[in-house]
């Protein structure tokens, strides 16, 4: 929220500069016709008001950029301080240190006309020109805060705002010029309405020429610096970060690029060979079909679905320890489909990747899945192909590993898992293809465990009433010592996530609802007794589930480590921008968008941390194929409990450390899970610097993974 507030704060005060400063301008240029000292002094005097209004709103929103830093921490303000504070700070120290002195000289009053003096000061090119400069410099900052996050500026950019001021500059600093020549010569200055007018258009529209001509620059080198390659083998890295770490294969530039001796490297291994050990026959198999079907909700909406199976999220249910084969048969979705086993460590070749870990499984091909099931708990599946256009049409399912030792029972086990539908009676969400209410009974005194996972692109909310209940896992991880809740607490699950949730069946009615308790357009499940209610009754919750505080702590490698073999930095921003030669809101790391974000090199055996700062305008949570990440700080602050997650959404405002071991090798996504920022570019690869590359992405290979 601080750093919703400081951004909010931040555009309505450079907004705010930009119309005082622009007014300033315009004032300051007609000082010059100013036909009787009074007439300039009370031009003047207006002047020096409008001015010192603009530097009081400027050093408010320093003052607001000071706390942002001190509450939130640099790297929420580094790119503003770098770009945005000296774009601004040098047309108004100007203007506070030379201009205004030298307008509070031109203090003779009466109606004689100005001395020549008095004009040759007002008609100095440099007093208009810097507030037309201030006037820019805030105006580009307001546009920076929304449109263009400056976020790790290197000098290119830095000077580019600069280089935008003074170009934009030049056609006022031409008519300033004239003017001034004019009052040097002693030339009386056209003072009618008209010709001033005239003035004011010819150089606003000689201007606007220029910005044309730039913004048209800008549009065609965007497009075509952002166009994708036609192919890629994810060895093409040109930005390698290695995290501060011992030098990897990757060091060194093209001459130690392992692509380039694959062949030659006895010490390496392709992504197809990381198939973990499957000579073993399976325990259990599958078939999968992924194929175009209509799917009605409870309520009788539509869907024009692309399904597994052809229902809506089929589960797939197998014991701690087995082998499992699934086939993968695509009957009729002509971009092509894999699986991705979200959220499970799965061997590298099985994590469903195209162009990085498989290629795509086109209509009438199959692809066999083969691993063994050494995690236990709540996990999903879906397709990582066009991911943000076919797991928003259905291309998902749900995946149970039960544990091969029980510890707790459960006399009632519900999945629920809740998507937002696009039917032919508009937006629907629902769990599973129940959009309305349902009713379950469940006998007094038995154990409910909600296996509750969120397949929607942004969290969401979860209301449980009635009874106190457990968080007994988060992301298929079991939580140690789960304390009770309170029913007025709410929960939230980011894109991806999922929560084991349990509860003892009391003497009255249970409610689970999605989002806020007056939404009645959210589906919900009621759990009753002896006989149901008339109608669900929820309230508003009254404190939030922090997982940061709650259960035993983690204890692992990463917690106890002091310090850590590579350190990773993933500020994540938003501009607007070009991707793949189309306009978009896009969503950065580290200011930029895939593939030019860095890659992530490490060793195996690498104990990794990761800092997310997230410093755009929404949520993010982000999700690490093939491990699962330990939480250890969050705002800077430790965590008293830190918990393990493979996807972890982080708000805006918000930082937090993760660690993990590296012992999974491959080539691994890391992205964010709302599939709409990942699909614009929120992208990047974790590496393991001994992996190489077998597939290749990109049109010609029709792998084009998101």
């Amino acid at each position: 929220m601080v750093i919703l507030f400081g951004t909010f704060t931040s555009v309505i005060l450079t907004v705010s500069m930009t119309l005082l400063w622009g007014t300033a301008g315009i004032a300051a240029a007609i000082l010059p016709y100013a036909s009787t000292n009074r007439s300039l002094t009370r031009k003047r005097t207006f002047l020096l008001w409008v001015a010192g209004a603009a530097l009081l709103l400027s050093a408010v929103w320093y003052v607001t950029i000071i706390l942002q830093c001190i509450k939130s921490g640099w790297l929420f303000v580094e790119g503003t301080v770098k770009t945005l504070i000296p774009l601004t700070l040098i047309p108004q120290g100007y203007i506070a240190l030379t201009v205004l002195p030298r307008l509070k000289g031109l203090r003779d009053s009466g109606e004689e006309p100005p001395a020549q003096a008095a004009l040759q000061a007002a008609a100095q090119p440099s007093v208009s020109l810097s507030f037309y400069a201030a006037a820019l410099a805030s105006g580009l900052s307001a546009h920076s805060f929304v449109f263009a996050q400056p976020v790790l500026p290197g000098p290119a950019e830095i000077a580019q705002r600069f280089v935008l001021v003074t170009l934009l500059l030049l056609v006022p600093a031409i008519f300033a010029r004239r003017r001034y020549l004019k009052v040097m010569r002693g030339e009386a200055l056209r003072r009618s309405l008209a010709a001033r007018l005239l003035n004011v258009i010819s150089a606003g529209i000689l201007t606007a020429i220029v910005a044309i001509v730039i913004l048209v620059s800008h549009v065609l080198a965007g497009v075509q610096a952002s166009k994708l390659p036609e192919a890629s083998d994810m060895m093409n890295h040109d930005w390698i970060d290695e995290g501060g770490g011992a030098a990897t294969r990757m060091s060194g530039g093209s001459d130690h690029h392992p692509s380039h001796h694959a062949n030659h490297q006895a010490d390496t291994v392709e992504v197809a060979a990381l198939t973990g050990n499957i000579t073993d026959p399976a325990d259990v198999t599958f078939e999968i079909v992924a194929q175009k079907k209509k799917v009605a909700l409870a309520s009788g909406a539509v869907i024009d679905a692309w399904t597994y199976n052809g229902e809506i999220a089929p589960e797939l249910r197998v014991k701690q320890g087995d082998i499992v084969e699934v086939k993968l048969i695509n009957q009729d979705i002509e971009s092509g489909v894999t699986i991705h086993w979200h959220g499970y460590n799965v061997p590298n070749a099985m994590d469903g990747v195209p162009g990085m870990t498989q290629n795509v499984v086109k209509p009438g091909q199959s692809f066999v899945y083969k691993f063994r099931a050494e995690q236990e708990g709540t996990y999903w599946f879906h397709s990582h192909q066009q991911a943000a256009e076919q797991v928003v049409k259905g291309l998902f399912g749900i995946l149970i590993v039960e544990p091969e030792q029980e510890t707790e029972t459960y006399d009632e086990q519900v999945t629920v898992i809740n998507h937002r539908w696009k039917t032919d009676q508009g937006y629907r969400k629902a769990f599973g293809s129940r959009d309305e209410w349902q009713w379950k009974q469940v006998q007094l005194g038995k154990t409910v465990k909600l296996r509750i996972i969120n397949a929607h692109n942004l969290s969401e909310k979860y209301l449980l009433q009635g009874t106190d209940f457990r968080i007994a896992s988060i992301d298929g991880v079991r939580i140690q010592d789960p304390q009770p809740l309170s029913d007025q607490t709410a929960f939230r699950l980011g894109s991806g996530g999922r929560y084991d949730v349990v509860f003892t069946m009391p003497d009255r009615p249970v409610f689970l609802k999605l989002g806020e308790a007056r939404n009645e357009s959210n589906p919900g499940i009621v759990f009753y007794t002896d006989s149901p209610p008339e109608k669900p009754v929820l309230q508003a919750e009254s404190a939030m589930f922090d997982p940061s505080d709650y259960g035993q702590p983690v204890v692992n490698a990463v917690t106890a480590a002091s310090q850590f073999d590579r350190e990773f930095l993933m500020i994540l921003g938003n501009e607007m921008g070009f991707y793949n030669g189309m306009f978009h809101f896009l969503w950065t790391i580290n200011g930029e968008v895939y593939p030019r974000v860095p890659t992530f090199v490490v060793q195996e055996g690498d104990l990794v941390k990761t800092t997310f700062v997230n410093k755009s305008l929404a949520e993010h949570p982000m999700h690490l194929h093939g491990h699962h990440m330990t939480v250890l700080k969050k705002n800077g602050e430790k965590v008293n409990t830190p918990w393990l997650t493979d996807t972890l959404n982080v708000m805006p405002g918000e930082s937090y450390e993760v660690a993990f071991v590296a012992d999974n090798p491959g080539m691994w996504m890391d992205h964010c899970h709302n599939l709409d920022h990942a699909a614009t570019g929120m992208v990047l690869h974790l590496m393991y610097d001994h992996v190489r590359p077998s597939y290749e992405v990109g049109t010609r290979s029709g792998n084009l993974p998101d």
